[in-house]
């Protein structure tokens, strides 16, 4: 994901020469409104093997704008950190929870997924034939954490619930034990105890998003709502889609932070403003389409 375009080829040369990814093509996705055109064929252009797309915005049509994440203000992390300038970052999130959808992917046997923070203090060897080898293993990831703060509690608010649904109503014991235990105990402490991917890079094998099971899980999360209304991550829409189905699928390289780190030095949160332009587009499309209504009826 592209946003912070600037310091978006420090990035890329540090991740290509510390991570083994020289003569890999690199795949960008980001928003109109993080940048403009110009921009983007200039990025291109000065960055060797790169391509930028832009993502369509959509807000599912059953999702009312007063039920989205950003409005649930007495949630401490919504006041403190999450405005409603940041629904950039929930159709971002819709975007990379489902890598079956995202062009490009199926063209590999491996995916490497990383943020425009990501960054490698020093070389790392990765062993990618040996870990795509390996039948147990679906995700490599620099660092794994545990997701039991309030913090993060408080992203992922219902989404025990829901998983325990699934695995109800489709009959299924998930291979990992913890998260068997979870469900069979209705335990969502126990479920909060799961490692989860750092998501800031990660190598997924694309197998595991090409069958029917996936395609059955992403459907049930995207019909949820979740992803708008309590943001919840694609750590946790991934992972525990591979936990159900695979006993022990992460291999954590425990990297962090002394190979890699998150941040590129100190960066705030990507907060979106609309310009001017945009504002008055939006407000003449909206008198347009009542003036419309009113001649339909």
């Amino acid at each position: 994901m592209l946003h912070r375009y600037k310091t978006f080829k420090k990035v890329i040369n540090n991740i290509r020469s510390n991570a083994q990814l020289e003569n890999v093509p690199f795949y960008s996705f980001s928003f109109k409104d993080s940048y403009n055109e110009r921009i983007r064929r200039f990025l291109e252009q000065d960055i060797e093997n790169l391509k930028i797309n832009f993502i369509k915005k959509t807000i599912p049509d059953f999702i009312k704008e007063k039920d989205l994440f950003y409005n649930k203000t007495h949630i401490e992390y919504v006041r403190k950190s999450f405005p409603k300038e940041r629904l950039n970052y929930l159709h971002m999130v819709d975007f990379v929870s489902d890598p079956s959808t995202i062009p490009f992917i199926n063209n590999y046997d491996l995916a490497v997924q990383f943020d425009d923070d990501s960054w490698f203090n020093s070389k790392y060897h990765f062993e990618y034939e040996s870990f795509y080898a390996n039948s147990n293993k679906m995700i490599l990831t620099s660092h794994t954490y545990v997701n039991d703060s309030a913090k993060r509690k408080e992203t992922k608010i219902n989404f025990f619930q829901e998983l325990l649904k699934y695995c109800k109503n489709n009959n299924i014991i998930p291979k990992n034990k913890i998260l068997a235990q979870a469900i069979e105990k209705e335990d969502e402490n126990l479920f909060n105890q799961l490692p989860w991917t750092s998501c800031n890079f990660n190598v997924y094998k694309t197998s595991m998003f090409n069958d029917q099971k996936w395609k059955d899980w992403i459907n049930f999360i995207k019909s949820s709502g979740g992803i708008f209304t309590y943001r919840w991550g694609d750590q946790e829409i991934i992972g525990a889609y591979a936990y159900l189905f695979y006993e022990d699928p992460l291999i954590d390289l425990n990297l962090y932070p002394n190979i890699y780190t998150d941040k590129i030095d100190y960066q705030d949160i990507i907060i979106f403003k609309r310009n001017i332009i945009i504002k008055v587009l939006s407000k003449l499309k909206k008198k347009l389409k009542k003036i419309i209504q009113k001649i339909i009826s």
